[in-house]
């Protein structure tokens, strides 16, 4: 009778403990599901002190979850700052925490397999450090910022391939250039290249983006970075207007700027315009890849495309780019420093392989087999899929299609 109650007990026992289980199983899908989803509504509704909250217990009941820790960290990166506005009041302590969150995913897993939000583990750290020094610049204390810099280097941001990548985009610049840049991805290595670096300091860098903002105009207006044709109290004030096809000239340059939104242009659209008249083209003009064509301020069709950047070529002796095989292979050999966890750094070398493809694609329809095969040969060397495994699908369909039809 004693054995069969203790068989009982012990079967009571088991299923306790399982249900116990499930429960915390259970509990740890709901917080992370409801977190994903509070990431998906409207930017108004967004509550970024609910989602740590259940993110801070999600991590405590599944403390090795790289998902769960992953969307912490951006949990963390949302309430210290949830747009570009507000990038210049970041609080360090929750640049810390969401650093810390990005690290112990890449510990945790070398590559992260998980829901990406907009940046892999590596890249974000690079954006969260990026941003606080910047954030510091602002407020005029270099010492912070150049901390926040290489804090952000030694915690795994700021990566080989991308700092190098930036390198030659800089070096494609004459001197004393203006760089328009799109994206983290230029804006914050070539800030560590600058302030660290001491390289290539004559380029002033321009983000389109965080023009939209009421403070990062004014940062590089009394920093001297840039100079605008508006008055002070207009730049700093200044939104969005109602626009229609209008024709701007500069010196002897006339160009027709659309409307970059349904009938209005942006405040960014309104910064560079000025940014642009004040310059009058003393200083050379370029742009970073990955812009979107509305927001060029309709220019997109002015600009001379090289390999790494475009140049606003208003002036064609201005012109001086390298042949384009010399300089795309430059760029592939710099994929040994690629980190293959990294899909942002794959997803930048598929940016190259793209151009690479429809070049060669261009010189099949010409007939030009001997150089399509050259330039895939050149590929193959310093970049072979086998290694770095595409991370645009739709890429490797169609460089497959290519490779077949040249080497049948």
């Amino acid at each position: 009778m004693t054995e069969n109650k203790t068989k009982i007990l012990l079967i009571l026992l088991l299923v306790l403990l399982q249900n116990l289980t499930f429960g915390q199983v259970n509990k740890f899908e709901i917080l992370l599901d409801s977190s994903k989803a509070e990431f998906k509504k409207d930017f108004e509704q967004q509550n970024f002190s609910k989602v740590v909250i259940w993110l801070e217990k999600a991590v405590a009941i599944e403390t090795e979850n790289t998902e769960a820790k992953y969307f912490l960290g951006y949990a963390y990166s949302r309430l210290n700052s949830k747009d570009g506005e507000s990038m210049n009041k970041l609080n360090p302590e929750l640049t810390i925490k969401a650093s810390e969150q990005f690290e112990s995913v890449n510990k945790l897993s070398t590559k992260y397999l998980g829901e990406i939000i907009s940046l892999d583990p590596y890249y974000k750290i690079t954006s969260e450090w990026g941003s606080l020094a910047l954030s510091y610049l602002n407020r005029n204390e270099k010492d912070s910022a150049n901390w926040a810099l290489k804090e952000g280097r030694r915690r795994g941001g700021f990566g080989d391939y991308i700092l190098a990548i930036n390198r030659k985009v800089l070096d494609a610049c004459n001197e004393n250039a203006i760089l328009i840049s799109s994206g983290d991805s230029y804006l914050f290595p070539i800030l560590y290249l600058q302030k660290i670096e001491k390289y290539r300091k004559d380029i002033s860098i321009v983000n389109v983006s965080l023009l939209n903002t009421f403070w990062y105009p004014s940062y590089l207006r009394k920093n001297k970075i840039v100079s605008f044709d508006l008055a002070v109290e207009t730049l700093d004030t200044i939104n969005y207007m109602k626009w229609k096809d209008t024709v701007i000239t500069i010196s002897d340059f006339s160009w027709t700027v659309k409307p970059s939104y349904y009938n209005y242009i942006l405040r960014s659209d309104i910064i560079l315009l000025s940014l642009l008249k004040e310059n009058k083209f003393k200083r050379d003009v370029y742009f970073t890849k990955g812009f979107a064509k509305n927001t060029q301020v309709s220019l997109n069709k002015y600009l001379s495309l090289h390999t790494i950047v475009d140049i606003l070529n208003v002036f064609e002796e201005k012109d001086k780019r390298k042949d384009f095989k010399e300089s795309i292979t430059d760029i592939l050999k710099l994929s040994n420093l690629i980190n293959i966890n990294s899909s942002d750094d794959i997803s930048f070398l598929d940016s190259f392989r793209t151009y690479i493809w429809l070049k060669a694609y261009d010189y099949l329809n010409n007939k030009n087999i001997e150089k399509a095969k050259n330039l895939i040969e050149i590929l193959d060397k310093y970049a072979n899929e086998n290694e770095y495994l595409y991370e645009n699908e739709k890429l490797k369909e169609f460089s497959n299609y290519i490779r077949d039809e040249i080497f049948k």
